[in-house]
């Protein structure tokens, strides 16, 4: 019972999370506290705009490639001087940077159930842009997220990034932007062990569980094996769903995959990778300053061995290590 011990108390963190918990957000002003978690549609297409709805202006029209982002700044302002009259200097003067992270998907975002503060790999990434903003830690405040509502929230200006494993594309770009390339990773499946199946294909016609709002979804819409799509709100619902057999298996990037499979030693992963996952900072459009200014600290992370030791503390099963992502610009500015 273990195993689902631990996803139901993940899940009761993600409540407490949506409904303000004092040791998730104490003392925090309303805005800066967590959103709430609720349960959301899966929409038509990942990342797509709601029927009848207006196309947002720009973006996927002319994208050539969606991993390239604009070019960090020559010389960063320093931290604790950012250039006046810009949303740097907004945030410099707001006192803390609004950043929304997973709160259920370790290694990347999740809340530890001993301290109630949210860690992981792109928690460390957010607290890092924040030091390189304000030269010191302590002013990042974290809102956990759905997958659904990535791109939700920073349209409707309740934080300042994304930092939640959110897959880059075209489709996406025409609704906000994005920072480079931070991580690859590569869509996978996993299954009870005594399973008989050893990849999407053989799971036709059965129920296999992936999270709303993200790129997964489309995947398994796509499969020739024709899956029956289970999406719910948090990923971690996945594995609880799993262990009653209320669905066959579970499909997202394979990090997160390894590490329900750390949780539970009844599955396993299986088959091989289904898509390319390159994830990228999410960043509100109409802001390219700050979006220059995060590729600037991923680009210091990439460089100084930041990213590698993140990988060592937070992914060490990976082997062998993945390769440092190399960033590509857009532009020569």
């Amino acid at each position: 019972m273990l195993p689902r011990v631990i996803a139901v108390a993940v899940a009761v963190l993600l409540a407490l999370a949506g409904a303000g918990c004092a040791t998730v957000d104490a003392g925090l002003p309303a805005q800066a506290r967590p959103l709430v978690t609720t349960a959301a549609a899966s929409p038509p297409a990942t990342g797509a705009p709601a029927p009848g709805a207006p196309a947002p202006a720009g973006g996927a029209a002319g994208c050539d490639d969606p991993q390239a982002s604009l070019r960090p700044p020559p010389v960063p302002p320093a931290p604790g001087a950012m250039p006046a009259g810009t949303f740097l200097a907004t945030i410099q003067h707001r006192g803390y940077l609004r950043a929304a992270v997973l709160a259920d998907v370790p290694p990347f975002g999740s809340i530890n159930a001993f301290t109630g503060q949210f860690e992981g790999f792109d928690v460390d990434l957010a607290n890092r842009i924040g030091r390189a903003i304000f030269g010191a830690d302590g002013h990042v405040r974290f809102r956990a997220t759905t997958y659904a509502e990535r791109i939700p929230v920073l349209q409707r200006g309740d934080v300042d990034i994304v930092v939640a494993t959110m897959t880059t594309n075209c489709e996406r770009r025409r609704q906000i932007d994005f920072s480079t390339v931070y991580w690859y990773e590569t869509q996978r499946v996993l299954v009870p062990l005594d399973s008989p199946a050893r990849g999407l294909d053989d799971l036709g016609g059965q129920p296999v569980c992936t999270a709303a709002g993200t790129t997964t979804v489309d995947t398994l819409r796509r499969a020739p094996s024709h899956p029956l799509v289970r999406t719910v709100p948090n990923i971690a619902d996945c594995l609880v769903l799993l262990q009653s057999g209320q669905v066959a298996g579970i499909t997202t990037t394979s990090a997160v995959l390894a590490g329900m499979a750390a949780q539970d030693p009844r599955v396993h992963l299986v088959g091989p990778g289904l898509s390319n996952e390159p994830d990228a900072i999410g960043v509100a459009r109409g802001h390219p300053e700050l979006t220059r200014f995060v590729n600037g600290v991923l680009a210091d992370v990439l460089r100084d061995g930041t990213w590698a030791a993140l990988v060592r503390h937070w992914l060490p099963a990976l082997r062998p290590p993945p390769a440092v992502p190399v960033p590509r610009y857009t532009d020569g500015g």
